[in-house]
This record gives C-alpha cells, sequence and structure tokens, in this order.
C-alpha cells in the first residue's frame, strides 16, 4: 500500500513539475541594445538595430566597428517596412537568432521622421511586454542609422557611447517623454544626436565621433525647431543640469573668465497680476574660476561682483532667448501651463485651458539670476599681471 502512494505522488509531481518548457539558449537570441527609426520614403520605414557579437568582445586588440566580420564587435542592420513591427519582421527573416528588445538602452528618432511625428513609433515603443521606459530617447540631426554606424574611440558599442552622452548631457527616457507628450500645458524636448569629425593629430584617427550640442523642441508630436548654442545652454540652466560644468564668460572680443559651476538649481513659479499669472523663472548657482585671460585682479575691490553680474546678465539672456522662440512658436517647452493646471486647477479648466497655445505669445514672465562666484582659485591675480 505504501507503495501505491508513492508512486501515485510520483505521478502528481510530475504533472506539477512542467520544467523550462519556454527557455531561451543565449545562443538563440539577438540582444538589441540601439534602434534607430527613420523614414525611407512617404510610405516606408527603415528600422536599424545594433545587436552585441559577444564572441568578438573584450578580445585583445579587438577594435569597435559594425559589419559581421573581422572582430567587429557589433552587428548592424536594418528592415524595411511600411510600419515599425512591418520592418523589424522584415529583418527578423534574415537572421537566425530572436530580436529580444527587452534590454534596449538607447532609441533615435531620425529628423525626418521627427519632423513629420513621432506619435506612431511611440506606440510601438510601449505596446509590448518587452517595453522598457528606462530606454533613453533622441532625435539625430539628419538620417538616424548614421549615428549607429559611427565608431566611438572609448566604448565598445555605439550604443553605450550614446547613453553616456545622454547621462553627462540630458537624460530623458521614454518615461520622462511620455509624461512631457500626454500631460496638457506641457511639450516636450529631447537632445540632439551629431556626427562630428574629432581633431586628432594622426590622421588615421580622424573619424565622424558623436556628439550633443542641440536640443530637439517638439510642439505635440513634432519636431518644430533644433536650438541653438546660447538656447541648449539656457535649457541645462532651468533644468539645473549645468552642475559640475564649465562656463565661459566673454569678457571682451578676445579675453575670456572660464568658471566651474558647483551648485546650481532651476525653478519655476507665479504670481497673479491683474487676474493674470505672471511666471518667474528664477536660477541660482554658485563656482568658482577656473580660468583667466584678462587682466583682472580679484585682490581688487568689486571685481567678483563684476563678474557676478555679467553671469546673470549673459544667463537672463540665453534663457530669454529659449523662452521668447518657444513661446512665439505657441510652444510650453518648460510646463508653465501644467504648472498652472497643478497648482489653479478651477480657473485653469474655466479660463486658460481651451486658449493657452494661442496666448503663449502675450505670456509675461520674470527671469532671476543669482549668481555666487566666490572663490578664484590658487591666485588671483592673472599671469603677468603687474602691481
Amino acid at each position: 500500500m505504501k507503495q501505491k502512494w508513492s508512486v501515485i505522488a510520483s505521478l502528481l509531481l510530475l504533472l506539477f513539475s512542467t520544467g523550462c518548457w519556454d527557455r531561451k539558449e543565449i545562443n538563440d537570441i539577438a540582444i538589441v541594445t540601439a534602434t534607430t527609426y527613420d523614414k525611407l520614403n512617404e510610405t516606408e520605414y527603415i528600422v536599424t538595430t545594433q545587436i552585441p557579437l559577444p564572441g568578438e568582445m573584450g578580445g585583445t586588440g579587438s577594435e569597435g566597428g559594425g559589419g559581421t566580420s573581422g572582430g567587429a564587435m557589433f552587428l548592424l542592420d536594418a528592415g524595411v517596412g511600411r510600419n515599425v513591427r512591418e520592418a523589424n519582421a522584415e529583418l527578423q527573416q534574415r537572421l537566425s537568432r530572436q530580436l529580444i528588445f527587452g534590454h534596449r538602452r538607447v532609441a533615435v528618432f531620425g529628423e525626418g521622421l521627427a519632423r513629420e511625428g513621432v506619435r506612431k513609433t511611440l506606440d510601438v515603443l510601449t505596446r509590448t511586454r518587452e517595453a522598457r521606459l528606462a530606454t533613453q530617447l533622441f532625435v539625430a540631426e539628419g538620417d538616424a542609422n548614421k549615428i549607429l554606424a559611427a565608431k566611438p574611440h572609448l566604448e565598445n558599442l555605439t550604443s553605450e557611447a550614446i547613453r553616456e552622452l545622454g547621462v553627462n548631457h540630458f537624460e530623458i527616457t521614454l518615461r520622462d517623454f511620455l509624461i512631457e507628450f500626454q500631460q496638457k500645458g506641457s511639450d516636450p524636448f529631447l537632445p540632439v544626436l551629431s556626427l562630428v569629425d574629432n581633431l586628432s593629430p594622426d590622421p588615421e584617427l580622424i573619424e565622424e565621433q558623436i556628439g550633443i550640442n542641440k536640443v530637439a523642441m517638439f510642439k505635440d508630436d513634432k519636431v518644430e525647431f533644433f536650438t541653438d548654442e546660447n538656447q541648449t545652454k539656457a535649457i541645462k540652466w532651468i533644468l539645473g543640469k549645468m552642475e559640475g560644468k564649465s562656463y565661459a564668460i566673454d569678457w571682451t572680443e578676445t579675453e575670456s573668465i572660464n568658471t566651474r559651476i558647483k551648485q546650481q538649481s532651476g525653478n519655476l513659479s507665479y504670481k497673479i497680476e491683474n487676474d493674470k499669472p505672471v511666471f518667474i523663472v528664477t536660477i541660482d548657482l554658485t563656482g568658482s574660476i577656473i580660468e583667466n585671460e584678462t587682466e583682472i585682479n580679484f585682490e581688487e575691490h568689486n571685481s567678483l561682483e563684476r563678474v557676478n553680474e555679467k553671469i546673470k546678465e549673459d544667463v537672463k539672456a540665453e534663457v530669454n532667448s529659449i523662452l521668447e522662440e518657444t513661446f512665439a512658436r505657441n510652444m510650453d517647452s518648460f510646463g508653465f501651463g501644467w504648472l498652472l493646471k497643478r497648482r489653479e486647477r478651477e480657473r485653469w479648466h474655466n479660463e486658460w485651458k481651451d486658449s493657452w497655445r494661442e496666448n503663449l505669445p502675450d505670456l509675461e514672465y520674470e527671469v532671476h539670476v543669482n549668481s555666487d562666484i566666490e572663490w578664484t582659485g590658487l591666485t588671483t591675480k592673472g599671469i603677468g599681471v603687474g602691481e
């Protein structure tokens, strides 16, 4: 009898022990670390993926690059289709391994696609279980697939180089973009990836590298314009992204003072005057001088005060430049309307919501900059400055 129950118990255990019925061996999958999206023509997309080749990574004397031979560390390949899913399926037909998108770290929209609208592509990035909200988003200047073809010198994978650039400049994830895109009273923006030649003295090492020096400003789901250098700095000031960065003050046409920003923050508030909102953008910063090309002697009275006044003037002009252009284009890129919606909910819905975009060019705002450059480094006089 005991033996009979033992057999029955064993059979029951077999019923509940399903094993690894859905397992996928590492040799059967292709892990995608980056994807780019471009419009090939009016009716077709071209979707490019980067897939690491683990067998080629970490070897002695290996170099970055695309392709499938010659020691390449990653594969670059693309699919074409009427939509993104169809393009991915077309690529999958030519691969011996199953594409896995759950570990994707970056996604890049081509400029043409971004100016046309990214709503359809966002649907693909969010609909499946493989969607990773921590994926960093970017816009490419020109075609996005050319960005992935670059060969970064300090990273094995282009995707990792792009991710690190995002962390150092504007770390905007899919989650961040979706929040800004979907909330009323706010327009999103994304960092722009550009290809620039490095300046190596060795001609053999001169190659196109990836850089971030612009921001793509969206109106709804379409890129409206790319920022210039001053507007890009202004966005960093508003977001509090200048901490740890250097900032140059053009003292004269040929001389400048360079500072290191130790602490920095940006704050948005408002007040109601004459029954209308007046917004206040406040920039606070502290820092030190790291280079002085001028003949200013910082032992002299009011010398640091003059530097702080100049910084206030420059930062205020930069912030005004981005606010003026976005408001003129009926864009609310920094959540002025969203702030009102949260703080003045009833008045927002009854008075401001329906005509918010149309009223943006006439929006009243103030920019306040508080600068405290307090440390001059180990010397107070410039080299060669007399008594």
